[in-house]
């Protein structure tokens, strides 16, 4: 009994522990957009881009799989750096930013006011099973709004998807990241077309 006491108090000592220590999981970001639309100079107002409604599981940092249309499942051993909508917005403002479209661009977060905003409802951002094999979906609802009149000047669905060559995770990051900077630069371009055609009241 003294050598096994002895024994368990060199292991506590030693901060040994006879139990698995589980492996923290990897937290995943989006590639930056690249191909961005080219504008003669920006608009002179500013947008709010607001952070995308959604309910859950979209609404969590869990990677998500469907294997078929009734089943989410989430990626095991790694997960987004923040929860998805919130991915989705910051995706979308570094967009919004590098293109050179509005002469001001802020987050939801910000104190400060603006012309424009950005409304959104997420419905997908997931991986799933196609007939030509795995693919990455990000289904949005999106209006510009005019904050004095909460006018909404543009309204549109949008749905963007990237294959991926399998489910492993950096398959599954390239087609996420090629999906997610095709519908931010369509949202850029299309924002920015609605402003030229529908200035915000003064």
């Amino acid at each position: 009994m003294k050598v096994l006491s002895a024994l368990a108090l060199g292991l506590v000592l030693a901060g040994c522990t006879v139990f698995p220590v589980p492996e923290s999981p990897r937290l995943m970001e989006l590639a930056p957009a690249s191909d961005l639309p080219a504008f003669d100079q920006a608009l002179p107002a500013s947008l709010r881009v607001d952070t995308p409604l959604a309910s859950d599981p979209l609404d969590s940092a869990r990677i998500l799989i469907k294997p078929s249309a009734y089943e989410y499942r989430a990626l095991a051993g790694a997960r987004w750096r923040e929860s998805i909508p919130v991915v989705v917005r910051d995706h979308l403002l570094e967009t919004f930013r590098a293109s050179g479209a509005f002469a001001n661009v802020m987050t939801d977060t910000s104190p400060a006011t603006s012309q424009l905003t950005l409304v959104s409802e997420l419905t997908g951002f997931h991986a799933e099973n196609g007939e030509t094999g795995t693919r990455v979906v990000i289904r949005l609802h999106q209006q510009l709004m005019d904050n004095r009149t909460r006018r909404s000047l543009c309204v549109r669905s949008y749905e963007a998807s990237a294959n991926a060559q399998s489910t492993a995770l950096g398959e599954l990051m390239e087609a996420f990241s090629n999906a997610s900077a095709h519908s931010s630069v369509t949202t850029v371009t299309w924002a920015h077309q609605c402003m030229a055609q529908e200035p915000p009241a003064n």
